[in-house]
Formats: C-alpha cells, sequence, structure tokens
C-alpha cells in the first residue's frame, strides 16, 4: 500500500475546498471530516489510524490554511484578499523574519538566526521521536514520547546549540527575552532562586501536539518546524512576575498567533535579551 501523509493530503483538500467556498461560509469539524472522507484526498489506510485522527488533521489543517476563523470546533471561511494563496500546494514553513538577540557578556552585539535555530531543533527533535518510536518496551516509550519527555528532549537541543555555537553561560542565556527586572538581578548576582526559565506560550500546548501526531504516525519535521516557529519563545522572569502569568494555558480569547499575549495582558514588559 502506497504510504500518504494524513496531515499533508488534509491540507491539500482544505486547500482545494476553499476555492469552491463563499466568504462567511460556516462548517463544523464534523462537516469538514466528512467532506473530506468523500474526497479524492482521503486513503483507505487512514481509516486504520485511532478515531480521532482525521479529525486532528482537518483542525490543523484549517489553522495551517490561515483564512479561517476557528472557534471551538467550527470554522468560518475568510478568504484573504491575496488570491495568490489558491496556488499553494506543499507544507508551509513560516519563516520568521526576526533574529531573536541573546545573553553574552562578551560581545552584545551578538545574535542567533531565528530560522537556522528552529530548523536544528526541529531537526534533531524529529530524528530522536522516531528512534524513541522504536523503544520496545511499552511503558518506556510512553514516557518518551509523553509531553514531559518531548520537553526534556527541547530544552536539552536548546542547551546544546547554543553550547555548538559558543552562546552558552547557563539557561537564562538561552533566553529569547528577558525583563527589566530579572536584567537588575543578573547584574545583581541574585539569578538562582529570583530568575525562571518561562515558556511565554505555555510549552504542553504545543508540545502535546507533538506527542500526539507522533503516537499517531504522522510526524514530520515540517509539522514541528512550523509550531516552534511560532510559539516556541522564552523570556527570563522574576519569581514575582511569574507568578502573575497563567502556568499552563492560554485565555479563550487568545487568537492563537500572538505568542506575547500572556505578558502584554499581564503588564509585563520584556526586552530581546543580549
Amino acid at each position: 500500500m502506497e504510504k500518504y501523509s494524513l496531515n499533508e493530503e488534509t491540507l491539500k483538500f482544505i486547500l482545494h475546498f476553499e476555492k469552491s467556498v463563499a466568504r462567511g461560509t460556516v462548517f463544523t469539524n464534523a462537516d469538514l471530516v466528512e467532506k473530506f472522507k468523500q474526497s479524492t484526498f482521503h486513503h483507505k489506510e487512514f481509516d486504520t489510524y485511532i478515531p480521532t485522527a482525521i479529525n486532528k488533521a482537518i483542525w490543523y489543517a484549517i489553522k495551517r490554511s490561515g483564512n479561517w476563523v476557528m472557534k471551538r470546533g467550527v470554522y468560518q471561511y475568510q478568504k484573504r484578499e491575496d488570491s495568490s494563496f489558491n496556488n499553494y500546494t506543499t507544507v508551509p514553513m513560516v519563516k520568521a523574519k526576526i533574529n531573536v538577540p541573546v545573553l553574552n557578556k562578551g560581545t552584545s552585539s551578538s545574535a542567533i538566526n531565528r530560522e537556522e535555530y528552529i530548523h536544528h531543533l526541529s531537526k534533531n527533535l524529529f530524528n530522536v521521536l522516531m528512534l524513541k518510536k522504536e523503544i520496545t518496551d511499552d511503558f518506556l516509550r510512553k514516557y518518551h514520547l509523553s509531553s514531559k519527555g518531548i520537553g526534556d528532549d527541547l530544552y536539552f537541543l536548546t542547551e546544546s546549540y547554543f553550547r555548538q555555537i559558543g552562546l552558552f553561560s547557563g539557561k537564562h542565556s538561552m533566553s529569547d527575552f528577558i525583563t527589566p527586572n530579572a536584567k537588575i538581578a543578573i547584574e545583581e548576582g541574585k539569578v538562582s532562586k529570583n530568575l525562571i526559565y518561562e515558556h511565554m506560550i505555555p510549552k504542553n500546548l504545543y508540545i502535546k501536539q507533538i506527542s500526539e501526531v507522533t503516537l499517531a504516525g504522522e510526524l514530520t519535521e515540517a509539522f514541528i518546524y512550523d509550531l516552534l516557529s511560532k510559539y516556541y519563545f522564552v523570556c527570563t522572569v522574576t519569581k514575582e512576575e511569574d507568578d502573575r502569568l497563567p502556568s499552563i494555558k492560554m485565555d479563550d480569547d487568545w487568537d492563537e498567533i500572538n505568542p506575547f499575549y500572556r505578558y502584554e495582558k499581564a503588564g509585563i514588559d520584556f526586552v530581546p535579551n543580549r
């Protein structure tokens, strides 16, 4: 049987389906799942996947398209002004246009290339997860493919990258941003007890997606890259500032785009971490 990627086929289906949809039309996830199953993009092997695999793939395809307003399983089509989007046929590779400065006491003007950085993380995380899928002990494999196990991998790959480029001087040197109060704490040598390495979007929200797609046998390097490029931002904050941030969720009015939402809502200022 020829192998197909469920994520790729659902994305192709959505982009094709959009060409015949009027602006403002509303569909439920179930509506689109049924239409997908009746389309030429559906393949028999998909019926052997876990029951919710297609539902999740449709949700992810809608999100990647960027042409829909998403509200809890209901999607409203909002056609882009740029008509060229219908020519899109490949997996989107989100390329962040910013270089995130990092802490480097020797050369404060140094900056990492974020695109290169995220590619490094995506490639190596994909490779290690493919190896972990081959673990024969069920209990051990379940841990290593859990959000906790994947989160640990991501942290150590981040540290590995910063060590390789000579910019590692403790975990707070790896954060993309830092608050003014945290900078003062570093200058005063109050690092270990007063500073937090804080994920600006709680990492469980996107690492859980990586875990689920890996277990479903649908993981791709592009999938990881897409999530990390949009959501993987870390800020060094003080313990008091961390207490002001909800730790494991985003509020319901988050647009699922702005990575700095929690900080803006909590009134916490931050700057690039040089």
